[in-house]
């Protein structure tokens, strides 16, 4: 059959990287530095939902649904 591999390029980074880099360059934009705790506390959660209805109406609107 047929063998799957990835092998990950040294230019790659990680989620935690890439998403170390996003939160300092919000943070002069938001004034206070984007964390884990705050992406999983209640206004993170808030903000997930608020965008998940708005991209299911996108989706809709598209005919997609």
């Amino acid at each position: 059959m047929f063998k799957l591999s990835i092998h990950r390029s040294s230019s790659m980074k990680s989620i935690g990287e890439i998403e170390e880099n996003l939160a300092e360059k919000a943070e002069p934009i938001l004034g206070f530095k984007p964390s884990s705790k705050f992406k999983r506390g209640p206004i993170g959660i808030l903000i997930y939902v608020i965008c998940g209805i708005i991209a299911l109406f996108s989706l809709k609107s598209a005919g997609v649904f």
